[in-house]
């Protein structure tokens, strides 16, 4: 198109030429028009499409989209350069978790792992551990310790306030732990706070004074405190009954909200974010707790999305699931599981040779890989990684098998399992003598229903003796009265301590020992196994806490229940050198008195120590703000749980 015309048609469109004038002052006068703008306008631009072709049209479209994209695509960087995606408040979690709550009481909670997780929510101590596992105040605003080490003087912090609007008050310290003192409550605190003096110094201010120093005493004041408006005008009988024990009341970053219960178990726990906090709020605005019987069901409602996060998992579990939707993280308890023994209900366990046959009879690898696929480290005492002393006693038993039958044979006969039936057959038989004679006394009775009956007992014995051999014992051992060689185990009824006793039946059989396994319920144990000490051996774990001090485990003042001495373990030499160790602050004396009780623990062997475990908690990718690596405790999970998160928006930088 030549540009006289296209002049020409824009004059008669825009009305603003005279189209009589000759067409030379008309490209005269439209190419002055032109020459006074930089850029034609919009009335101008409008009417191009009309004199392009299609190619020209074409290039045009492309030149443009280019043009607008680049324009986007450097706004777009520059946006997302400019602000950052941070958490923002709001959004509900949910857990699986394994058990029932019974006591959500910190004075109670310690022997329910469930009970502990929500009391680590809701309640705060004097002191906490941080997400990097450092002791740091929390009610606590500061604190002095005497030159003796026996008086801990502590500021409390002021304006908090406990989840119903009441203050809270130095009365509040004062009152949970003269609770705890009182034997009637049944605290099973009461032995490691017995014979401290607590006394209130002022509104905000408390005074613990204790008999003889004790070094890690600031770690037994991570308990949380209770309220004395709540729990002050209940006599000690109605506290355990208490509806406060699951309704509670606290300071922490969590109060409750409401729960469900369905014949007569809870089903659900809900908490919702406490705005009285006197912290940083967390960025969650709501948790739920959801209770299962065992890990398979746990794992199948964590599949299934019906939870976004569950405590525990197995590790052959945890495999099934981590993957697209779930992470798995894992970390090391300072918890060690062990073989206990108790000569009182098997007096075969008061022989030491006997015992050091059964520990050298164990391939701790092989329990290892079989119980924990290979994610555990064996021990050989109750001085774990990282405390005093760790790993200065190396001359632990090795595994042999040889010599575990050399001891053995000492005092115990191999024989064949057929020896072994016949036995067990006529001491059995003998037992029911007095039934058999009654069924051939009883003259009525005619000779053949005799016979049958007596033929029916015969062979119910037998029955039983061939069910209870295992086809994996190829020899059993009895001494020279006849006595058969057995030890039964008694372990929680979980994966792990199932196949981990099943490895070590199996080991103890190679070397004659008959050896049976007792389960029970994990949250049953306690009521119905530790309370009374009711076993042989015990395959169980323990977890010594953030100070690794071994006296409620290994002090002979622990052997009762709720004491944790679970091999009923006696010596005086221990009993000395741990309430030594406790009370010094230098810890190279520590670590050397930690040393001789090693060597005097693993020279009577009062148990076999065997690993340290993995723990597996699997959560749903959406939640965001997971950091910890170590824990002293399954609930110090939560320790960082106000930084966790599923919302997100966006902040510019600088804000």
């Amino acid at each position: 198109m030549k540009l006289s015309k296209l002049f020409f048609w824009m004059k008669k469109k825009q009305g603003s030429l005279d189209v009589s004038m000759p067409s030379r002052n008309l490209d005269q006068k439209l190419i002055k028009k032109f020459q006074s703008k930089l850029i034609p306008n919009w009335s101008q631009f409008r009417y191009l499409g009309n004199f392009l072709n299609k190619t020209e049209k074409r290039i045009l479209g492309i030149a443009l989209t280019v043009f607008f994209a680049a324009m986007f695509t450097t706004g777009l960087v520059w946006f997302y350069k400019n602000n950052t995606l941070v958490p923002a408040s709001g959004g509900e979690y949910s857990e699986a978790l394994i058990g029932q709550p019974k006591y959500i009481n910190p004075i109670f909670s310690s022997t329910n792992d469930v009970d502990a997780d929500l009391v680590a929510l809701i309640y705060s101590g004097l002191f906490k551990y941080n997400s990097q596992q450092q002791l740091v105040p929390e009610l606590a605003a500061d604190y002095t310790i005497s030159t003796d080490g026996k008086v801990y003087d502590i500021n409390l912090r002021q304006n908090i306030k406990w989840s119903d609007g009441e203050p809270f008050t130095a009365d509040d310290v004062v009152f949970t732990f003269q609770t705890i003192q009182d034997p009637e409550i049944g605290s099973p605190l009461l032995a490691a706070f017995q014979g401290i003096e607590i006394e209130q110094t002022s509104d905000h201010s408390v005074r613990f004074t204790l008999k003889e120093p004790f070094a890690p005493f600031l770690n037994s004041l991570t308990l949380g405190i209770l309220p004395q408006h709540t729990w002050g005008n209940l006599p000690p009988s109605a506290i355990r009954v208490s509806k406060s024990n699951l309704q509670p009341i606290g300071t922490g970053p969590w109060k409750f909200s409401k729960l469900t219960n369905s014949a007569g178990n809870i089903q659900s726990y809900t908490l919702q974010r406490n705005e009285l906090y006197y912290n940083k709020l967390p960025y969650l605005q709501t948790l739920v707790f959801k209770f299962y019987i065992d890990f398979t069901d746990t794992a199948s409602f964590l599949k299934n999305q019906n939870v976004m996060a569950v405590s525990f998992l197995p590790n052959d579990l945890t495999e099934k699931i981590v993957g697209k939707n779930f992470d798995s993280y894992q970390f090391e308890l300072p918890q060690y599981t062990a073989l206990f023994f108790n000569p009182d209900t098997a007096p075969v366990l008061k022989d030491n040779d006997f015992r050091l046959a059964l520990q050298t009879a164990l391939d701790k690898n092989k329990i290892v890989d079989d119980a924990l696929a290979g994610k555990g480290e064996i021990i050989n005492s109750p001085i774990l990684k990282g405390a005093p002393s760790y790993g200065t006693v190396t001359n632990t038993p090795a595994f042999d098998l040889e010599k575990a039958n050399q001891l053995l044979n000492k005092s115990w006969t191999k024989i064949q399992p057929e020896d072994f039936f016949k036995t067990q057959y006529e001491s059995s038989l003998k037992a029911k003598q007095n039934e058999i004679d009654a069924i051939k006394e009883n003259t009525s009775t005619p000779p053949e229903e005799i016979e049958a009956a007596i033929k029916k007992i015969e062979e119910e014995i037998s029955e039983s003796i061939r069910q209870d051999m295992s086809p994996d014992q190829s020899f059993y051992r009895k001494n020279k009265s006849n006595e058969i060689l057995s030890v039964a185990i008694t372990t929680v009824d979980s994966p792990e301590y199932q196949l981990a006793a099943e490895a070590i039946a199996k080991m103890w059989r190679t070397v004659g020992v008959k050896t049976t396994i007792l389960t029970i319920n994990g949250y049953q144990i306690v009521q119905d196994i530790l309370r009374d000490r009711n076993y042989e051996v015990l395959l169980y774990g323990e977890i010594v806490g953030a100070d690794p001090d071994p006296y409620p485990f290994w002090h002979s003042s622990q052997i009762a229940y709720p004491g944790l001495n679970l091999s009923l373990y006696v010596n005086r030499t221990v009993d000395k050198l741990l309430e030594d160790a406790r009370a010094t602050t230098t810890p190279a004396v520590r670590a050397q008195l930690y040393e001789k009780f090693q060597e005097i623990l693993i020279k009577e062997i009062p148990a076999i120590f065997l690993y340290t475990p993995t723990y597996n908690f699997v959560a749903d990718k959406k939640i965001k703000g997971i950091t910890f690596k170590q824990i002293f405790s399954p609930s110090d999970r939560f320790n960082d749980l106000g930084s966790w998160y599923i919302k997100t928006k966006r902040q510019w930088n600088g804000f």
